[in-house]
């Protein structure tokens, strides 16, 4: 039976039987796939690496009968020291989830893979604020998976919003909204909407780069959160996780 070669980046593990765990891999070359590592539990098994949250590794996969199973591996990042942190950890696992549910299977998404490989690496090693790092995350995967919030021009009408007073962010409609297309909408800065601009415009090597005061951190958060939950899901446990923080 054929064998692959895939660089892959662990987005959740369960464990299986008594040693083994069922890793989700977000590839590189395949988009989303599920594997089973066997044994991988035992302190000193040699998978035991390769079968950690957010461990990103070049995988030798076996497939049979519509199955993969992980023969061997090579390490290339653990992002250890994110085990160590509870709240980058947490961003962290939003990150990851988020990937994984908009990932298909066998669909590969290179703009993504590298948005997230990005984020783990300026979570771990980064000295920006890791809230920065998770409102540029959010914002780029929303751009990524097709559902960027309108930001320059009225959601509703179409409007140009760069001479209005006053703007609204509505997650029904999509992102900004002026006064006439408001429906009891909450009401969002220039400011804000300059920063989000900003941020799509960057490379995913300049994310690391965004430096935001707490207050605006946290007025856009708010909207992207209410806009995540229009899509996803007000139960999904990402958004529930980012709704406890906005």
């Amino acid at each position: 039976m054929p064998t692959l070669l895939l660089n892959g980046i662990v987005t959740s593990c369960t464990d299986y039987r008594d040693n083994d765990r069922i890793l989700t891999l977000f590839t590189f070359e395949r988009g989303r796939i599920d594997a089973k590592a066997r044994n991988c539990r035992k302190p000193t098994a040699p998978l035991v690496a390769c079968a950690q949250p957010f461990a990103f590794a070049e995988y030798e996969l076996f497939y049979n009968r519509g199955r993969y199973t992980v023969n061997q591996y090579e390490l290339k990042e653990s992002f250890f020291a994110l085990r160590e942190d509870v709240e980058r950890f947490s961003l962290a696992s939003v990150a990851t989830r988020l990937c994984q549910e908009a990932v298909q299977q066998e669909q590969p998404n290179e703009e993504l893979f590298s948005l997230l490989y990005h984020t783990l690496s300026f979570l771990t090693y980064g000295d920006c604020a890791p809230s920065d790092i998770l409102l540029c995350f959010l914002l780029r995967f929303l751009d990524i998976i097709g559902y960027c919030p309108t930001i320059t021009r009225c959601a509703g009408c179409g409007r140009d919003l760069r001479q209005e007073a006053r703007i609204y962010f509505s997650a029904a409609r999509g992102g900004a909204v002026c006064p006439g297309c408001c429906q009891h909408d909450r009401q969002i800065s220039k400011t804000a909407l300059e920063a989000m601009r900003r941020i799509l415009l960057k490379k995913d090597p300049e994310l690391a780069e965004v430096r935001m005061k707490d207050e605006l951190n946290r007025e856009i958060g708010t909207a992207l959160v209410r806009y995540l939950e229009h899509i996803f899901g007000a139960d999904n446990r990402a958004t529930v996780f980012l709704r406890q923080k906005y």
